[in-house]
């Protein structure tokens, strides 16, 4: 189980949360797609290519948890009600707690004696953040090492002329 607090989450955080992410994954993808849209990909380094791939990975990465976190705005009502989903009808007189987690984005329905139900947020959202933020790690490992490499080559034409 996640660790996180007991209790319905803030929708006032979730808000600003998702906020400030879909702002952040806007400007991830606007330099993605310039700086291949600058030179066309086929003319374009590969330490561009990396480099765009990775802010559009982190972008879409950061766009998935807005999305998963936007499941969760609402009132305790509505997490009462996804909790009533998750366990069914004849459980839902049972849910003593709800647990709550940003990293990653978790809702559960603890029921007694039954164990905890994930509710509200899509099953594919952690997954697929975690595979995009693998993902961009990688790319912009490669990115580092392509940059590293280039300039070690130019310094050696620099050396030899």
């Amino acid at each position: 189980m996640a660790s996180g607090h007991v209790g319905p989450p803030s929708p006032l955080v979730l808000l600003m949360l998702s906020l400030v992410m879909a702002i952040t994954a806007v400007g991830l993808a606007g330099y993605g797609f310039s700086t291949l849209a600058r030179q066309g990909v086929r003319r374009s380094g590969i330490g561009n290519v990396l480099r765009s791939s990775a802010a559009l990975a982190a972008s879409i990465g950061i766009a998935m948890y807005a999305w998963g976190a936007l499941h969760l705005v609402g009132d305790e009502t509505m997490t009462v009600q996804a909790c009533r989903d998750a366990v069914g009808r004849e459980q839902s007189a049972d849910i003593d707690r709800y647990e709550f987690s940003y990293i990653p984005l978790h809702l559960g329905c603890h029921v007694k004696g039954d164990g905890t139900y994930a509710a509200a947020i899509p099953e594919y959202v952690n997954p697929a953040m975690l595979g995009l933020a693998v993902l961009t790690a990688t790319l912009t490992i490669f990115a580092a090492i392509e940059a590293k490499h280039r300039g070690r080559q130019n310094y050696m034409k620099g050396m030899s002329t």
